[in-house]
């Protein structure tokens, strides 16, 4: 008889048409993961209050149905990432736009702008917190870079690279060019009306041949978070409504389910934007989505009916190397300003993949500065609090938008 190892184990998910009805076998997507606690199925344990004569305790039965499950994993670009990352948001990713030069005329570039001679990249789609990059154009230097966009008009959009270039990222060239594009990244933001998603999740034990399936399975909660030399992780927990376990011989369910083969995503190759300028003080990032949600158990069925879902959420803490009084003023004050985090997969061919997080209202909830006696650096621990932006003039309305260079 064979015995499963801990590690040829594979986690496939596919988006549902109905919740809690399998999705169908083909396709999919692997969702790569590190160690992970994977899914608890459960069901309530219904105990007996009867007093017996004999005093013990009758059996007892077991009622409903709960599952969750958290997956944990490195952070790379596409794939079952981008599927999570799209539910997580209840958004719909934007497709890549790239505006030409038949709606600019034509352009011109300093170290910093990307300046039109006619039309207006805000009636293009160019808004704040945007990761683009130009090609085609006639300085080849400035073709190929993701920039970050720190501020955009109708006529000028203001830049900044990522990594060591971030400060100077473009060539200046005074001449006016009339063959460029310009490439926007696809995008999630919050919609206006949420979108909910769910997924059929499969977890596979290779060596013993089985599967069991989940149902009705909606992202609750993501978290990513970074380090210095060390690659970014991510944790993504599941909120569902029933399984399934196959029999030996029907499993895999997913008969071709896909998988990414980029790099893992790592803090040196980052870029973070925090209340106007690019930090290099910064130890440590955390990001956590969540979502609040109940399946509620019902009479007649052991299965809930359907996970619903509450209000959306994100929560963030930074640690960095302390310097002066600038978060406790701006804590007192209240006051507002956006963060920016950019993440780059090293690759040999431009432009590089990106998955970038913007949040155009922050402000600080709690600074906290340790009174020392350690060694090294003092480290200060700041807790940051969202808020949604209202659609303005080079801004779109939402609280958090995502970057993805993936298709």
């Amino acid at each position: 008889m064979a015995y499963q190892s801990n590690q040829r184990v594979v986690i496939a998910l596919k988006r549902e048409t109905t919740t809690g009805t399998a999705a169908g076998t083909s396709g999919g997507d692997i969702l790569r993961i590190t160690d992970s606690p994977g899914f608890d199925p459960d069901r309530n344990a219904i105990e007996s209050q009867e007093q017996r004569p004999d005093g013990t305790t009758a059996m007892g039965r077991l009622g409903g149905r709960t599952l969750s499950g958290v997956f944990n994993g490195e952070a790379t670009i596409g794939g079952a990432v981008d599927v999570i990352l799209e539910a997580m948001m209840r958004g719909t990713w934007r497709a890549a736009l790239q505006i030409t030069q038949a709606t600019m005329t034509s352009i011109t570039t300093t170290t910093t702008t990307i300046v039109a001679a006619g039309g207006s990249w805000i009636t293009q789609g160019v808004r704040v917190g945007d990761i683009v990059y130009l090609t085609n154009h006639s300085t080849a230097g400035n073709n190929n870079i993701n920039l970050r966009v720190l501020s955009v008009t109708a006529t000028t959009i203001t830049v900044a690279g990522i990594g060591a270039s971030a400060a100077a990222p473009l060539t200046t060239n005074a001449v006016a060019d009339t063959s460029f594009e310009l490439n926007i990244r696809k995008k999630l933001v919050n919609p206006a009306t949420p979108v909910r998603y769910s997924h059929t999740v499969e977890q596979n034990k290779q060596d013993v041949d089985l599967s069991a399936i989940f149902l009705g399975c909606r992202v609750t909660a993501f978290s990513i978070s970074y380090r210095p030399n060390s690659i970014a992780t991510f944790s993504v927990t599941f909120t569902g409504m029933n399984w399934t376990f196959l029999v030996t011989g029907t499993s895999p369910y997913f008969t071709s389910p896909a998988v990414t083969t980029g790099l893992a995503l790592v803090a040196d190759d980052s870029a973070i934007r925090y209340n106007g300028v690019d930090v290099a003080s910064i130890t440590g990032f955390d990001l956590e989505f969540t979502i609040g949600a109940e399946a509620p158990n019902v009479i007649g069925s052991t299965v809930p009916v359907d996970v619903f879902d509450d209000n959306w959420r994100v929560r963030g803490t930074a640690t960095m190397m302390h310097q002066d009084h600038s978060n406790f003023t701006a804590w007192e004050a209240e006051t507002e300003y956006e963060v920016s985090i950019a993440l780059q997969e090293p690759s040999a061919t431009a432009p590089l993949p990106v998955l970038a997080f913007f949040f155009p209202r922050v402000k600080i909830a709690k600074s906290n500065v340790p009174a020392g006696g350690g060694t090294g650096s003092m480290v200060e621990t700041v807790t940051l609090m969202f808020g949604p932006k209202v659609a303005a003039s080079g801004y779109d309305g939402t609280t958090a938008i995502i970057f993805s260079s993936a298709a």
